[in-house]
């Protein structure tokens, strides 16, 4: 059976659904299943990413990465509370 066959003889199967709880399972499923692959794929190009720059090099460490943030929170203007309008 080809997917297209597949496809139409689950719309067929669908439209000639009328119990909701069956309909919400199939929701249920394709739903699920869309989410997973979105965030596996997500997942897989971060962890690919990650992999390539470990390999050149391009990686800071954790002490780098906490000199970094305190010299920009240290650049950061200092916020004065502005003055109250009286009324």
């Amino acid at each position: 059976m080809t997917t297209a066959t597949k496809k139409a003889l689950l719309k067929k199967l669908i439209e000639a659904e009328q119990d909701p709880a069956v309909l919400d399972l199939v929701d249920n499923v394709l739903q699920r299943r869309t989410r997973n692959v979105a965030f596996q794929s997500d997942l897989v190009q971060r962890v690919i990413r990650s992999e390539e720059q470990l390999k050149a090099g391009t990686y800071k460490t954790m002490d780098e990465f906490d000199r970094e943030m305190e010299q920009f929170m240290d650049a950061l203007p200092d916020k004065t509370p502005k003055p109250r309008r009286k009324r």
